[in-house]
C-alpha cells in the first residue's frame, strides 16, 4: 500500500528558469486548491475533471489507469489527508508549471491493527486550459507502521544515481534493541504501471544489530525504481519505501 499510495500525488514540476511560489498567479494557486480538495473530499468525478483525457504520467500511467488505482487507494485508505506546498512555478506560452512537495497521510485498520501512512513526494506536474497533461514524480519517501511501538528507523539512499552506479541502501534503527530479535528483508523494483497493482513480496530474515545494510548496482537502462524495507519485532512494525532515479548524462 506504500507503493501504491505514493502514486496519487499533486506535485509539480520544475524548470530550468524556474520562478518562487509567492508570484504564482491566481489561477494556479487555486487549482492547486481546488485539486487538495476534492482528493481530501474523496470526490472522484471532481477529481478527474482536472485531468487532461491525454494526461501521461512519468511511471506509464494512462488517465484511466491512474482513475483505478485511486478508486482501490481510497478503498483501502479510507481517512487520508493531503497538503500541497507550492516550491516553484513557470510557464511557456499557454502551459503552467509547478514543483510541490505533497504530505499524504491515511490509517485504516487490517487484521485487527491499525496501519499508518506517510509519504512526502515531490513531482512535476504541466497544466493546459485548467488541466493536467502531464506528471513527473521527482522524489518520494513512504512510510508504513503498525504496532504499539514500531521501530524507528532512518534510510539512507541517494534519490538520483547514474546507471550500473554502486550505492548504499541502509535502513538503520534507531532505538535500543535490548534483547529484541528483528526480522527483516530488502526489496528491489522497477516502477511501472503493473507495479502499483503488483507490488513484491518481501522474504523475512534475521537482522543483525541495527538494520539492514545493502550495496546495491543499479540498474544499466534509465528509469526509476522502489527501493522498500520491512523491519518487524515484537511489538511493532516498520515498512519504508524509497524511489531512485536512475539518469544517464
Amino acid at each position: 500500500m506504500a507503493i501504491a499510495t505514493g502514486m496519487f500525488t499533486l506535485g509539480y514540476g520544475l524548470r530550468t528558469e524556474a520562478r518562487p511560489p509567492t508570484t504564482a498567479p491566481a489561477d494556479l494557486t487555486t487549482l492547486l486548491a481546488e485539486i487538495d480538495q476534492a482528493a481530501n473530499g474523496q470526490q472522484l468525478d471532481q477529481l478527474m475533471t482536472f485531468y487532461s483525457e491525454n494526461f501521461s504520467h512519468s511511471d506509464g500511467l494512462a488517465k484511466g489507469e491512474f482513475q483505478t488505482l485511486v478508486t482501490q487507494l481510497w478503498e483501502d485508505y479510507p481517512r487520508l489527508t493531503y497538503n500541497t506546498r507550492l516550491l516553484s512555478w513557470d510557464q511557456t506560452d499557454d502551459r503552467l508549471t509547478a514543483e510541490t512537495e505533497t504530505q499524504i497521510q491515511g490509517v485504516k485498520r487490517e487484521a485487527g491493527r491499525w496501519i499508518d501512512y506517510n509519504s512526502t513526494i515531490r513531482a512535476q506536474q504541466t497544466f493546459q486550459g485548467g488541466q493536467m497533461i502531464s506528471q513527473e514524480i521527482l522524489s518520494e519517501a513512504s512510510t508504513l507502521t503498525s504496532g504499539d511501538n514500531p521501530p524507528v528507523v532512518q534510510v539512507v539512499i541517494p534519490e538520483t544515481v547514474a546507471p550500473e552506479a554502486d550505492f548504499g541502501f541502509d535502513v538503520i534503527v534507531q532505538d535500543p534493541l535490548g534483547d529484541e530479535i528483528l526480522l527483516g528483508g530488502a526489496l528491489e523494483e522497477t516502477i511501472t504501471g503493473t507495479t502499483y497493482s503488483d507490488p513484491g513480496a518481501f522474504e523475512l530474515d534475521l537482522l543483525p544489530a541495527g538494520g539492514i545494510f545493502k550495496r546495491v548496482v543499479a540498474p544499466a537502462d534509465p528509469g526509476d525504481m522502489w527501493y522498500s524495507a520491512i523491519v518487524v519485532r515484537s511489538d511493532g512494525m516498520v515498512l519504508t519505501t524509497n524511489r531512485v532515479k536512475v539518469q544517464g548524462n
